[in-house]
């Protein structure tokens, strides 16, 4: 009977801890900080990590890890535990966020681990990783059972928010991110660039005689247009450049860590396989400005200004091609 009540109120414990995770699904610092205290109670280990997948493929997954011992080879751990994930979700952006606690210097082998990845609805939500020297569960199979659901749960709703909040972030006719993220991610390049001394490209892209195709074709089809358009920027630049659709049939992508130089060469692979690809049978062309992080851009909107004006030229001199910004250094 003893045994029971004392179950009983470990059970009650357990729910009562992730009642309270439920208020900080949005507060991620708070959540995992809170997250690994629940690991702490309840399983004996050496590292610990835990890992939110987001719906966005932009996204750099972290690998958020406790350690308790310094002897340890992150790049190790991070790789075989994103190289677990991949069963489940392409991953491509990875790092580790450390939170070092009393690490110690034991050098004996942490030979038992657990990885274990969170799935709902063939979605990867995210994974948790346990190493340690010694046996990792610190109570039984039932209570191991109990505290997997409850933490499925989080999952489950952490991926929820973040999901809101992706399509909050992205068009609903192309799947490209829209405006308003665009603005935020600019911004985010800029400032970057700025204080590192980095490059980064800006390509604005217009649909050449887009209206004349609605009007003469009608406007699902320049919504298919713009779609297979959409379809075709993302097949053909890296995962590392990303799009957005900036307004009526204008796209505009960010290109990090690349000059103008090197952001020419697929920008007219671009135009011209949107030149040769069929569309229903009829010809679509491209106009493309573009513009780079140099010493003529003060703010993030002079780089946009520079691409917007490029992209004029572009039109304004026959259409279907690509002008690059030439500052007044070169």
């Amino acid at each position: 009977m003893n045994n029971f009540l004392l179950d009983k109120n470990n059970y009650i414990d357990i729910i009562n801890d992730f009642r309270i995770l439920i208020d900080f699904i949005n507060y991620n610092d708070v959540l995992i900080e809170k997250m690994f205290h629940i690991l702490e109670k309840h399983f004996n280990f050496e590292i610990s990590g835990i890992f939110f997948n987001s719906p966005d493929i932009y996204c750099t997954n972290i690998l958020n890890l406790l350690i308790k011992n310094k002897n340890i080879n992150i790049e190790n751990i991070e790789q075989k535990f994103f190289n677990h994930m991949s069963e489940f979700k392409q991953i491509i952006k990875t790092k580790s966020n450390i939170i070092q606690v009393k690490a110690n210097d034991d050098n004996k082998i942490l030979e038992n681990e657990l990885i274990l990845p969170f799935l709902f609805q063939n979605k990867l939500l995210g994974g948790i990783c346990i190493i340690s020297k010694n046996e990792i569960l610190k109570t039984d199979i039932d209570t191991y059972n109990f505290l997997i659901n409850e933490l499925l749960s989080i999952f489950k709703l952490k991926y929820l928010y973040s999901e809101q909040i992706f399509k909050s972030s992205v068009d609903g006719l192309t799947g490209l991110y829209n405006r308003h993220q665009f603005d935020i991610n600019l911004n985010q390049e800029f400032n970057r660039s700025q204080r590192y001394n980095t490059p980064f490209t800006l390509a604005m892209i217009d649909i050449d005689h887009f209206k004349n195709i609605n009007d003469t074709y009608g406007h699902q089809f320049g919504d298919y247009v713009l779609k297979e358009i959409s379809q075709i920027i993302q097949n053909t630049f890296r995962k590392t450049d990303i799009v957005f659709r900036y307004g009526g049939e204008e796209i505009t992508i960010i290109m990090p860590e690349t000059n103008s130089n090197n952001a020419l060469l697929p920008l007219e692979k671009l135009r011209n396989k949107i030149s040769k690809h069929n569309f229903n049978n009829q010809n679509v062309t491209i106009s493309i400005g573009v513009a780079d992080f140099n010493n003529d851009i003060k703010t993030s909107n002079d780089i946009l200004k520079k691409a917007d004006e490029m992209l004029y030229y572009a039109k304004e001199n026959g259409r279907n091609q690509v002008k690059v910004f030439l500052p007044s250094s070169h």
